[in-house]
């Protein structure tokens, strides 16, 4: 059975909460940036001072949007190092 967007947002949210003791920081999901593909969805995110304050001195470095799986919710980290479309037409071609 497919994950719905409801469920992996959560898996999202969990992704981004066991990141935070690394980090230092609260993370939030962007909800406004999150991409539905026919694989599954993209969610990017950033730090929860940076959303508040929009002080760049907030914002995070490295935060590669991740994906979850319609399939079977499994969270895969993207990267930076290309656009978005670079990492996406991967998943796309599994």
């Amino acid at each position: 059975m497919e994950l719905t967007k409801t469920e992996a947002r959560q898996q999202a949210l969990r992704y981004l909460r066991s990141q935070e003791a690394t980090v230092g920081f609260e993370l939030v999901l962007l909800d406004d940036f999150t991409l539905e593909r026919a694989f599954g969805w993209v969610f990017f995110y950033d730090s929860k001072r940076h959303v508040e304050t929009r002080d760049f001195r907030d914002a995070i470095a490295g935060n590669a949007p991740i994906v979850v799986t319609k399939i079977n919710g499994q969270v895969h980290e993207t990267g930076t190092a290309f656009p978005i479309e670079y990492y996406l037409r991967k998943f796309e071609s599994l």
